[in-house]
């Protein structure tokens, strides 16, 4: 199965998968000049998240659209899974505190009655 990662802009320092991706070859798509070529995929990238164009150091911004989406909180390597798990948001500071699988926030503890 053909794996694919679209890149949106130029600029942009991630690429969003087209399927869920396995570690692995990827090739690049797009309306940029990485169109055409490719890249290792390190570790599984679901369905619409994002993989790493290059290695990405702790504080930088994460480029997607040609613009910043979030900030990394942890080094980054080429071709790894980009997600909640090791970036957040530069505007919601409490987005490092959400799940990476349920997206629900970890520091609020929910009661039912």
């Amino acid at each position: 199965m053909e794996q694919i990662c679209y890149v949106v802009h130029e600029p942009d320092n991630v690429a969003t998968a087209m399927a869920d991706i396995e570690a692995g070859k990827v090739e690049l798509t797009g309306e940029t000049g990485n169109a055409g070529s490719g890249l290792t995929a390190l570790q599984p990238v679901p369905f619409g998240h994002k993989i790493a164009l290059r290695d990405l150091d702790e504080g930088e911004p994460v480029v997607k659209y040609g613009v910043s989406i979030g900030i990394t909180t942890k080094k980054i390597k080429k071709g790894m899974h980009v997600h909640l798990h090791n970036m957040k948001s530069a505007y919601d500071f409490r987005s490092a505190q959400l799940d990476p699988v349920t997206v629900h926030a970890k520091d609020i503890e929910y009661k039912v009655y």
